[in-house]
């Protein structure tokens, strides 16, 4: 009776759809309650940088059970099994400073540089979007886990539900920034930045952060002429005491050296950047390594606002290859503005370009980098991604190779970006391949302790136990592949533009002129133009999007010539497979 009733009161549709998210709860639980093995690989011991030949890891459910030689393993007869022959296994990378708050678009810090006509509650409900895609692009990269240092108090929906619904990474979060500054350019409602001047406005905070509960803490320790890090000590010391008491560890942000040991005085377990103002004194690195402090030093976000500002953009293959295409997008935008309209630093360092002072500043971190290491300080590997032009999952690597150019060696490196991290921030079960580790992996067809770019070989991804083939992982909607390969136009990346049309394509005049069949032939067509074009920029003046096919009407300029045009392109299996051009 009691079935009949409750089947009244819902449709057979409903009852259908329970009974599919019931079977699909418990096929979950028996597919990650089975055994898996990972059998005869390369394991690299990123505590040594050594690496073990002919081993085998195994996972039941989302912890590392065993781990070691594949002839003394015992594994049950039921055990999947992957074959890692020829294959490299280091844990999942760690970002150890990301911003969720901001895109990396040009538009994401109107504290830095605002420009007229375009809201900044625009560019939060385009942060919101993109969120998703930016966790699904860190996983994609093999990174694993990464650590929010710093945001409103949306950041905690980020940890608790949004990365719940889409393949991604391990988030850690804080929320709004204990600052001796206001910054109101980036909203009053929900602010990242809250300003304290006082123990009741440090404690008011305080109490609002920890019923959320926060992975962390952070300040943002300003100081200048004006404001001497000297007249905010104590308010710092209250802030790490109060963080201490509740057991969570302290961030702050200090980039010069007289703030830094300030913070390191006060209580601070993170330096979240490096300093830059000055080299490193020898007692400074004994009380780092004896306090131990883990520092952050994030080497390549300066000079993404530099050169978004200078319009001067590197256009790094990696951010052609896996930044969010929508996002990287935003930094041509003022090439299709008026002049006029240029905030004055775009202004200024668009005539006068990246001043020579930044070359300085770069060098006394690589400096410092070299001595914190050689020093036995605790370095993590961290992007500060979601500033202007660091993007989100694309610029890791290049902040690895940033450590690499520093001085480091890959085997230093791998170790900031895994166990260093997990020690700095206190996850015990992250960091090392070991029995009792959560199963977060990365399978590489190729060694990264031969060159750092190998970690772009990616095979498999390992999170919390479940295995995922890397090409499975992202998939681009025709548009972003349509985006993407405009980026990429924009760029004059001949390799970066052509990955994104299919082998056979086909290019039309309207409505059925054949003018070119195969990428070889568009190769011909656009080596030499991409060499010889100058002042080039296709601008995108409306779009349409129709199932697998979008509709640009676009306007380039080559030169002193604008050409306008309408662009139909048509997506098959993930690539562009005709484009017809519909011209005046």
């Amino acid at each position: 009776m009691v079935g009949a009733f409750l089947f009244n009161l819902v449709s057979k549709a409903s009852v259908m759809k329970i009974i599919s998210t019931l079977v699909g709860i418990l096929t979950h639980v028996f597919v990650s309650a089975q055994v898996q093995v990972i059998e005869n690989i390369n394991v690299i011991d990123v505590k040594t940088g050594k690496t073990s030949p002919g081993m085998s890891v195994m996972i039941s459910g989302n912890t590392i059970t065993q781990s070691g030689a594949t002839k003394s393993l015992k594994k049950p007869d039921s055990a999947l099994t992957l074959s890692g022959e020829g294959k490299y296994l280091i844990p999942g990378l760690i970002d150890s400073h990301v911003h969720f708050f901001q895109s990396g678009s040009i538009y994401t810090r109107p504290d830095a540089v605002s420009f007229q006509g375009k809201p900044y509650e625009e560019e939060m409900a385009f942060v919101r979007r993109m969120t998703p895609d930016h966790l699904t692009r860190y996983l994609r990269l093999g990174i694993t886990t990464v650590a929010d240092v710093g945001g409103p108090m949306w950041n905690f929906s980020v940890r608790d539900s949004i990365s719940k619904s889409v393949p991604g990474p391990n988030v850690y979060v804080t929320g709004p920034l204990f600052s001796m500054v206001s910054r109101d350019a980036l909203g009053k409602k929900d602010p990242p930045i809250v300003k304290i001047t006082t123990i009741a406005q440090a404690d008011s905070l305080f109490a609002k952060l920890m019923a959320r509960k926060p992975d962390f803490i952070k300040i943002w320790y300003i100081a200048g002429p004006q404001l001497p890090a000297e007249k905010n000590f104590e308010l710092v010391k209250h802030i790490a005491r109060r963080t201490h008491e509740n057991n969570l560890k302290l961030c702050v942000h200090a980039t010069q050296q007289k703030t830094a040991e300030l913070a390191v005085d006060a209580g601070a377990d993170i330096l979240v950047h490096s300093v830059d103002d000055a080299v490193l004194t020898d007692s400074f690195l004994k009380k780092l390594k004896e306090k131990r402090v883990t520092v952050i030093p994030t080497l390549i976000v300066s000079h993404g606002y530099r050169t978004a500002f200078a319009r001067k953009l590197r256009h790094d293959p990696q951010d052609l290859a896996w930044a969010n295409p929508f996002v990287y997008g935003t930094l041509t935008d003022p090439e299709k503005m008026d002049e006029a309209s240029w905030p004055p630093v775009i202004k200024r360092m668009s005539a006068s370009g990246i001043p020579r002072s930044a070359a300085t500043s770069d060098s006394v971190m690589s400096i410092n980098l070299r001595k914190m290491v050689s020093g036995g300080v605790n370095v993590a590997s961290g992007t500060d991604a979601g500033n202007i032009g660091t993007m989100h999952a694309s610029s890791y690597l290049q902040e690895l190779q940033a450590m690499v150019a520093a001085g480091l060696t890959t085997s230093e490196v791998l170790k900031a970006s895994t166990i260093n991290a997990a020690l700095g921030f206190g996850w015990p079960a992250l960091g090392s391949i070991e029995k009792g580790k959560l199963a977060d992996l990365v399978i590489l067809g190729k060694n990264p302790l031969e060159k750092i770019e190998n970690l772009n070989a990616i095979d498999y991804i390992v999170k919390g136990g479940r295995v995922i083939k890397a090409d499975t992982l992202l998939k681009e909607t025709p548009e972003a592949l349509v985006q993407r390969q405009l980026n990429a136009y924009n760029a004059r990346n001949l390799e970066a533009f052509l990955d994104t049309y299919d082998d056979d394509v086909e290019l039309y005049n309207f409505p059925d002129q054949l003018t070119n069949k195969g990428k070889a032939e568009m190769r011909k067509r656009y080596e030499p133009f991409f060499a010889s074009a100058t002042n080039l920029y296709c601008e995108v003046v409306t779009r349409m999007v129709l199932g697998n096919k979008i509709i640009d009407q676009e306007k380039v300029r080559a030169g002193s010539k604008v050409l306008k045009a309408a662009a139909v392109y048509e997506i098959e299996k993930g690539k562009i497979k005709r484009v017809t051009f519909i011209r005046p």
